[in-house]
């Protein structure tokens, strides 16, 4: 099967941590065939379900080895990818007018709570899902409330985002 993995809060050439020792270290945890895509840590690989929590606690072992810090591996598999890009679930939002982003926290998380979230304005909540916050923030405000931390309050656990472009990128070029 085959998944997505968004690293939080690296950025490859930095740190130590590049393209290529990305791979090697999923390829070391056990993750197959992975690609990297653009330069803020996200990848897709092949797993097991079965093996899949073993190949993200691996990964993130490894990222701290080289980083010196934990950060979480949060993944999805290709198939929920792209039933999300066939929704389409930013459609009448306007790009030139908002910031599209996808927040995530870890497959392992429970559910989020929607009547957890704090008042998001002026940043709009375009869906809740299980462990996924889709928000549109006006290019306007830059100073508005982002969804990772109203993911973060909301649920305790670490969260990680993408823009809604990059996670369209990621389902062609890796289908590609």
């Amino acid at each position: 099967m085959r998944w997505m993995g968004l690293v939080r809060n690296v950025m490859l050439g930095r740190e130590g941590l590049d393209r290529e020792l990305l791979l090697r270290l999923t390829r070391d945890a056990g993750g197959g065939e992975p690609r990297s895509f653009l330069t803020t840590g996200n990848l897709t690989f092949t797993a097991e379900p079965d093996d899949l929590d073993d190949v993200v606690t691996g990964l993130e072992a490894g990222i701290a080895g080289v980083l010196g810090r934990r950060e979480i591996v949060v993944v999805r598999s290709m198939d929920w990818l792209g039933q999300l890009v066939a929704e389409d679930p930013f459609r009448g939002y306007e790009r030139q007018d908002f910031e599209l982003e996808v927040c995530f926290i870890p497959h392992t998380a429970p559910p989020i709570v929607a009547d957890d979230l704090a008042d998001s304005r002026p940043t709009l909540l375009v869906d809740v899902r299980d462990r996924e916050l889709l928000t549109a923030r006006p290019h306007s405000r830059s100073s508005l409330p982002h969804g990772n931390r109203l993911l973060e309050r909301a649920t305790g656990q670490p969260a990680t985002a993408r823009a809604w472009s990059t996670l369209e990128r990621i389902h062609t070029h890796d289908a590609g």
